[in-house]
């Protein structure tokens, strides 16, 4: 494989581990919040090319521990972040590098517009920090946990209780503005979930990336998608416990074309 395949490959891994966070509207009272504790696994034979055809390419790995947190700093101001803070990616054949060490970083806030309804709207700005190694720090075999730019994502977000039925529906569609050689993008998601008794919750979703300005002259730095997938919850105890999830990708341009597997414990304040 061409080092050039190795490093868009290598490239397009790092969207999985960023796309799994999605909140809806909700903002949490002051001193109460939402915390998840994350492994991710990501193991491709083969990737989305610019074109959106499917291509082989050398077995790749990819480990992300990451922490998401909510916290509910003032009435209508929740604290969000996303820290991917130990990755471990590698070319799987004989004799191969592996690569450790942080992801890039977002944090940012949500701040409720509509909250006393079953209807809620809120408005939430994240900050992508490079932290992560990435292809401009000049590695001589690719093995990057981060892309060099500094984005600014910004979501209009709704969601709406299903009570008395223990569920919810929410969505979200917001403006990702990239640097350097990334194109921009517009996000989309809509998700549902339910409990299932007083321990069980199940959960599906669509969400989204289109890149925006390519006009069908793609870039190794173009990157559109469309994913799917289901997550179950158990509650341990009645604020804490254990969620499990996999997402596939579909429509895509550079991105790696595998499962995202995701297993995590989670804990409500």
């Amino acid at each position: 494989m061409s080092r050039i395949v190795f490093l868009t490959a290598m490239l397009a891994g790092l969207v999985l581990q960023a796309s799994t966070v999605f909140a809806g509207g909700w903002t949490h009272a002051p001193g109460k919040g939402y915390f998840k504790l994350n492994e991710q696994i990501i193991r491709s034979d083969s990737y989305f090319e610019p074109s959106g055809d499917r291509i082989d390419i050398t077995d790749q790995s990819r480990y992300t521990t990451s922490l998401y947190g909510e916290y509910g700093l003032a009435n209508r101001l929740t604290l969000v972040g996303y820290l991917p803070f130990y990755q471990r990616i590698s070319e799987d054949r004989h004799g191969s590098e592996a690569k450790t060490g942080t992801g890039d970083w977002e944090l940012g806030a949500r701040i409720g517009l509509l909250t006393s309804r079953a209807t809620v709207v809120s408005i939430q700005v994240m900050a992508g920090l490079p932290l992560g190694d990435s292809f401009s720090d000049q590695q001589e075999v690719g093995l990057f946990t981060g892309d060099g730019e500094f984005n600014q994502l910004f979501m209009l977000q709704v969601g709406h209780s299903l009570w008395p039925t223990p569920g919810y529906l929410k969505a979200e569609i917001g403006y990702n503005n990239r640097e350097s050689d990334f194109s921009d993008e517009i996000r989309y998601a809509v998700e549902a979930g339910f409990m299932v008794g007083e321990r069980f919750g199940v959960s599906g979703w669509v969400r989204g990336a289109k890149a925006i300005g390519t006009d069908g002259e793609w870039t190794v730095y173009d990157q559109q998608y469309v994913s799917f997938g289901p997550e179950v919850s158990f509650y341990v105890t009645s604020n804490a416990g254990i969620t499990a999830g996999v997402t596939r990708y579909t429509g895509a341009h550079n991105v790696l074309d595998a499962p995202a597997w995701d297993i995590g414990l989670f804990l409500k304040l």
